[in-house]
Parts: C-alpha cells; sequence; structure tokens
C-alpha cells in the first residue's frame, strides 16, 4: 500500500472528526441562543404575516401580525383588530422559526397599557374572558382588572382572565 493512501485516508478522517465537532459545537449553540427566545421575539418576526392563536379554552383568533410587546399580540383580523395577551395563548399555527428583538421599551408594554389606549379613545370593544364575551367600553384599567361599561352596567373583569380584546 502506498503511503499517500494512508495520509489521505488519516486526513480524510480528520476532517470528518473535525467537522463532527463543529456540527456538535453548532448544535449547542443553537439550543442555547433558542433557549434565550421568548414567544414575543417569534410573534414580532412575523410581522406581517398571517398566524393562527388557540387561547386557553379552544377559542380562536386569527389574523396578520401587526404589533407585538412583552405582554400582547396585535392582530389585523378579517372582523378587526384583536388583541391578544401572550398569557392566554395555548397554541400558535403558522409561527415561523426566527425570532425578532424587542425594544426594551416594547418588552415592558403591559397588557394594561395596551388597554387604557383603548379605553383613552373611547373604542366599543368585545372583551373575550374566560367568563364569557361582553361588549362595551372600556371605562379604566387598573394595575390588573379593566372596567367595561356594558349597557349601563359596570363589569370589572381582571386582566388575568382576558383571552382577548376585539375592536367592535
Amino acid at each position: 500500500m502506498r503511503w499517500e493512501l494512508l495520509f489521505a485516508d488519516l486526513e480524510s478522517r480528520l476532517d470528518v472528526a473535525e467537522r463532527a465537532e463543529v456540527d456538535v459545537e453548532i448544535a449547542e449553540r443553537t439550543r442555547d441562543e433558542r433557549a434565550g427566545v421568548a414567544l414575543a421575539g417569534r410573534l414580532a418576526a412575523q410581522a406581517g404575516a398571517r398566524v393562527r392563536l388557540v387561547l386557553r379554552g379552544g377559542a380562536r383568533a386569527t389574523g396578520v401580525v401587526a404589533d407585538v410587546a412583552g405582554a400582547w399580540v396585535l392582530l389585523d383580523a378579517a372582523d378587526g383588530q384583536v388583541v391578544v395577551p401572550l398569557a392566554a395563548i395555548a397554541a400558535v399555527e403558522g409561527l415561523g422559526h426566527g425570532a425578532a428583538p424587542l425594544t426594551e421599551v416594547r418588552r415592558r408594554l403591559s397588557l394594561a397599557s395596551a388597554l387604557r389606549e383603548v379605553a383613552d379613545a373611547g373604542l366599543p370593544v368585545a372583551v373575550e374572558s374566560d367568563g364569557g364575551t361582553w361588549r362595551g367600553t372600556i371605562a379604566s384599567v387598573g394595575a390588573d382588572h379593566l372596567d367595561l361599561v356594558t349597557e349601563g352596567t359596570m363589569r370589572t373583569v381582571p386582566l388575568g382572565a382576558v383571552l382577548a380584546v376585539r375592536a367592535g
């Protein structure tokens, strides 16, 4: 046997081992990087794309991702806009693998701050919660609840129970 063949075989075995090491390192870095990705970042990467959200209890919200913050996503749905708290999402269908970073301000925007803007605008809404769906106008938003005026009645809804707030 020629020595050139032995050396070529050695070189190819070393090359294979080196590639295997690189593949392991890439897999570890990918896993570590993925561990730091939040759902909000994945949704932000889908800006302008259509997604389907399955909410707690099985309700659904489908639409184009219009805006995302650390605690909520805004969809442009066929029947108007809908704000969905990330905590109300049981599953997302149609979500890509990418992630986009959120600014520090975006990460800190709470559901309460978004709903205060809706309340200030005086827009009619449909609030979907674990206890049902009510139509009315948001009168005020506290730290952990909202007050909804429905047909002259004030209904207080804990923000933790809100599944979605739809326009109209």
